[in-house]
């Protein structure tokens, strides 16, 4: 306490952010302050009527940085920038449509290409959605594409290139800048269309298509009118299918935000030209300590500061926690000014009733289908803490598993559990380089001592970068005890245990020095490490599987004399597998450059 006291001392009074760690130096909390001194100060006061996981989070807190900004609005920049890279264990992260699927246009290029994508960069592209199902993200595109032919291909194109067009020109779903049959200026106006047509102002786009239409029409150019007479019919028939929210064409987005004692949701609606284009469903755990006014706070911070949309007007359920401060924060990041309200009556009160009434339908389905199954994975965790005596219960699992037969193509698989849920995009897959034979000892040491030094060495991917707070192993005592050799090696004390399973292959025990844990006897914990061991072992599995039949595929065409390389390839590019290079007559195998006749019939003789 003395030394939380001397740190309190030296915290400056002014605006900025705070940063707390724990012993091992992981950053637990980020927090911002208009005054550091005052806000860090309040953590330490009246300690008995702080809620469970504050003070939980004050007994984790052994030192505290400040990084000091000039106004109260950098220190909320800052904020939301450390929360998003460290993702603090005791800071409200949202839970939000990171996988979904949105259309992007990348304005950065000369020929923009359209594309579906589920992340979200600050790259100079336009990103439109999201959208809540893939496959109506993929007939969006479609019908895109044949109204505004743009490119989907990753071709480096300049201004005149005389390319080979692809078969999207040719059934007229691409206009073919890459063999100059349009130009920049002409292809940028069909780009121009395609970005009214999703803010919602198709209005605009039949217009103009419609004066266009009427000129090739006179200019007795019936057969371009025609074309333009299908898109006008194609972009009426998606537009009937829209809700049409307001006929005075505004752009808002609708926040929503409904909750119980524990969890929130907030729900988006995007409306543009009045017409609802999409919604944005997005969770909020444990945030029992937090007004509603803070919980909206924290979600227009994360929400908006991944490089979304941000329209001029933004309808709330409740007004935010420095809500002029989270305004200003809105136009520099928009370019524009950007007003949050809370609309009491008329046509924005019935928008904004319209958004509860779906976070409401959401919030009821996440309760029934999330709710029971969380319960049920913080009693495993809490178990497991118990168990293995850990320090703290573990954020972060990590799990392993060797695949192989014999010696060729042995494999390794890494999945990551974040609080009792699957990340996968934290899974990394391994071949064995420096193993000769079988051991899988030796194999499962290879793989912990590569992982484990790119975490020592700070690697920056995001994988690698994140310290375990459990290693899982599949497998018993042994393998334990070789990882074990590893971390002494690399000066580093992880806890482990192995994964061990009985005769049918199935789940029984979790195994270390100081335990060996019947799991039949410990329900609450057995769904867990089970679905923990079937992850990784089908992971590992799958990568094996892959491996294999990478190798099978080498070995016996590179076994048959004068198959190189060259030839190969173009073996399986014409005929696309071994299987069907084997069925092949000899005159079919001599239809492919470089195959004589006399090879063609070594081929068949090796390959039968």
């Amino acid at each position: 306490m003395d030394r939380i006291r001397e740190l309190l001392e030296n915290i400056p009074e002014s605006p900025g952010v705070y940063l707390m760690k724990d012993k091992s130096g992981r950053i637990i909390y980020v927090g911002k302050a208009k005054v550091l001194k005052n806000r860090v100060r309040q953590y330490f006061q009246s300690p008995e009527e702080k809620d469970p996981k504050t003070k939980t989070l004050v007994s984790k807190i052994n030192t505290i940085e400040t990084i000091v900004t000039e106004t109260e609005a950098e220190a909320l920049i800052l904020e939301n920038t450390l929360i998003k890279l460290h993702k603090p264990r005791y800071n409200i992260l949202l839970k939000d449509d990171k996988t979904y699927p949105y259309i992007r246009i990348t304005t950065q290029e000369l020929f923009p290409k359209i594309e579906l994508t589920r992340t979200i960069k600050r790259d100079g592209s336009r990103y439109f959605g999201a959208y809540t199902k893939v496959s109506d993200a993929r007939k969006s595109l479609e019908a895109l594409r044949k109204i505004f032919p743009l490119r989907t291909c990753n071709r480096q194109i300049k201004e005149g290139d005389n390319q080979r067009p692809c078969l999207f020109y040719h059934i007229k779903l691409c206009s073919a800048p890459c063999a100059g049959l349009i130009s920049s200026k002409d292809y940028n106006e069909i780009v121009k269309e395609t970005y009214r047509f999703l803010e919602g102002r198709q209005d605009e786009v039949l217009n103009e298509m419609r004066k266009r239409m009427e000129a090739y029409a006179e200019n007795l150019e019936f057969e371009k009118a025609a074309s333009i007479r299908d898109k006008i019919k194609s972009i009426t028939k998606i537009t009937e299918k829209q809700l049409v929210l307001s006929t005075k064409f505004e752009d808002r987005d609708l926040c929503a935000l409904v909750r119980d004692e524990i969890n929130s949701l907030v729900i988006v609606l995007f409306v543009r030209n009045g017409k609802l284009m999409g919604k944005n469903v997005n969770f909020m755990e444990k945030t029992y300590n937090m007004s509603d006014e803070e919980v909206m706070e924290v979600f227009l911070t994360q929400f908006y500061g991944n490089g979304r949309e941000i329209p001029p007007e933004i309808l709330l359920t409740h007004y935010p926690a420095s809500g002029e401060l989270i305004e200003q924060w809105l136009k520099s990041v928009r370019g524009k000014s950007v007003n949050l309200s809370v609309p009491v009556r008329g046509d924005r009160k019935k928008q904004i009733d319209l958004a509860v009434k779906n976070a409401e339908e959401e919030f009821q389905k996440y309760r029934i289908n999330y709710v029971s199954k969380q319960e049920d994975i913080e009693t495993a965790l809490d178990k497991l803490k118990e168990i293995l005596e850990l320090p703290d219960i573990p954020h972060r699992i990590e799990a392993y598993d060797i695949s192989n037969t014999g010696n060729k193509g042995m494999v390794a698989g890494m999945v990551v559990f974040e609080d009792g849920i699957k990340k996968t995009s934290h899974y990394r897959k391994y071949e064995i380089k420096s193993i000769n034979e079988q051991n899988d000892y030796a194999c499962m040491q290879e793989v912990l001592y590569r992982r484990l030094k790119r975490l020592k060495e700070g690697d920056e991917d995001a994988s690698f970068s994140e310290r375990p707070d459990l290693i899982l192993i599949d497998g018993g005592i042994g393998h334990v005890h070789a990882a074990e050799e590893v971390f002494a090696e690399l000066g580093m004390s992880i806890p482990v245990a192995g994964m061990a399973k009985n005769d049918k292959h199935r789940t029984q025990r979790l195994v270390n020095d100081k335990i060996d844990i019947e799991l039949k006897e410990e329900p609450e914990l057995h769904f867990l490490i089970a679905a923990i061991q079937e992850e990784v072992h089908r992971y590992s599995l799958s990568f094996h599987k892959l491996k294999r039949k990478k190798l099978q595929k080498e070995s016996i065409l590179d076994e048959i004399e004068g198959i190189g390389p060259k030839r190969k390839k173009a073996l399986l590019k014409k005929f696309g597998s071994v299987k069907r290079i084997r069925e092949a007559t000899v005159e079919e195998l001599c239809s492919v450059k470089g195959i004589s006749r006399k090879l063609a019939e070594k081929i068949k003789e090796s390959l039968s």
